[in-house]
């Protein structure tokens, strides 16, 4: 796992060198201002309600009241430690939730863009063939919307866990993996779509890789630490990676 880990993180580089070797950041331009305008509508959106929400839950249990008639400090640190994880939980909730949505909306676009990518590889002229690139939009939907779920119902039980002392600690832990594992399936069932393995067997391959999602997720996240530039090219540069992996990993099998 750690190998398929340092595949992940390598293939960022590679598919830089490949986007600027054949000119592919023209592609990527008016898609990334785009997620980029969403991503600070969302996020700004998400600032503004998760603080009054996390309050409302406090006020609402009555924990606020507790800890005021007990007047401990320890007890008021482990509250506000709480209070802090909660909301760092919610927020990479909010964002999987987000995510997954650019995942939907995006798909049309993700699938071109794969299939060019795919056929450049090959070197090979790059014909649209519009009943494969329908039923790989199709795909790429369905599976979005399957992980979303699944990963919808991974969080509940993490964000009721982070609100417990020490031990909710680790959960964003966790929940980063988590994230960045169903994003990376998401990124490389494009190129085993493209090579027609069915769903079942493109899972199959994804857990047994599971250092190829985990990573590629990983740096996904990473990237959005660089204001407006890693925000743009984030989601591009992972589904280009997610490409190179998985024809170094078949390589190598």
């Amino acid at each position: 796992m750690l190998k398929e880990l340092i595949l992940s993180i390598r293939a960022y580089y590679m598919a830089h060198q490949f986007i600027l070797q054949n000119k592919l950041w023209k592609w990527m331009i008016i898609p990334g201002i785009i997620y980029t305008c969403l991503f600070i509508v969302g996020m700004d959106y998400f600032g503004q309600t998760s603080s009054f929400f996390i309050e409302w839950i406090i006020l609402k249990t009555g924990l606020k009241t507790f800890v005021d008639s007990l007047n401990s400090d320890w007890l008021g640190f482990f509250i506000t430690m709480g209070s802090f994880w909660l909301w760092f939980t919610l927020l990479l909730f909010y964002f999987a939730i987000f995510k997954f949505i650019f995942l939907v909306l995006f798909s049309p676009f993700f699938t071109y863009l794969h299939l060019r990518v795919a056929a450049i590889q090959q070197g090979k002229e790059f014909i649209l063939n519009v009943s494969t690139y329908r039923r790989l939009v199709i795909r790429a939907i369905q599976l979005s919307l399957t992980n979303l779920l699944w990963q919808t119902v991974y969080l509940i039980p993490i964000v009721l866990v982070c609100t417990l002392p020490l031990i909710g600690w680790f959960t964003p832990i966790f929940t980063i993996l988590m994230e960045a594992y169903f994003f990376g399936y998401a990124m490389i069932d494009y190129g085993l779509a493209t090579e027609k393995q069915s769903r079942i067997a493109s899972a199959s391959y994804v857990s047994e890789h599971k250092g190829l999602p985990i990573g590629n997720g990983i740096v996904f996240y990473i990237l959005h630490l660089i204001p407006i530039i890693g925000w743009m090219t984030a989601p591009f540069y992972a589904l280009i990676a997610a490409h190179i992996n998985t024809q170094e990993v078949k390589e190598i099998d």
